[in-house]
């Protein structure tokens, strides 16, 4: 088997699959802009679900519907940040989360337009349409995982 007299970081002696770290990096506030964003909408969620456990003692919605609600928003405001703080250590999960999230938003924001919720269904499709596209726009420059050696 031959030996490589290249550097560990020179362009020569990078596997075919492999790209630098820095490769196709769309700009240097991309990533902390879109963390923050996903930041934005972790706590937006977080708000959400605890205006639903408010409204538990009204007793005008059922209770188990709203402790639901509030559950299932909680779980994604983790998700959510949880994906922040993935793409600002250029980590895989949050970019796929975020696209997924995005997807499922945007979904949610149309239904609000539908339902006469005007400035919440905008404020919510701008925000998932916005996301996508930068997170798109870091796909190619996050590193894949090592790929495993065949002996």
């Amino acid at each position: 088997m031959p030996i490589d007299s290249q550097t560990p970081g020179s362009g020569a002696s990078r596997r075919a699959g492999e790209r630098p770290a820095d490769a196709d990096d769309p700009g240097p506030r991309t990533r902390p802009t879109v963390a923050a964003l996903l930041g934005v909408e972790a706590l937006m969620l977080a708000a959400a679900a605890t205006y639903c456990f408010l409204l538990v003692p009204a007793g005008e919605i059922p209770s188990k519907l709203l402790t639901g609600l509030g559950i299932f928003l909680l779980v994604f405001a983790l998700g959510a940040a949880l994906a922040a703080r993935s793409i600002l250590v250029r980590g895989r999960f949050g970019l796929g989360y975020g696209i997924t999230w995005q997807l499922f938003q945007a979904l949610v924001g149309v239904n609000m337009l539908r339902g006469t919720l005007y400035w919440q269904g905008a404020l919510a499709l701008v925000l998932a349409v916005v996301l996508f596209l930068l997170l798109l726009r870091l796909v190619r420059s996050t590193p894949l995982p090592e790929s495993v050696r065949r002996s």
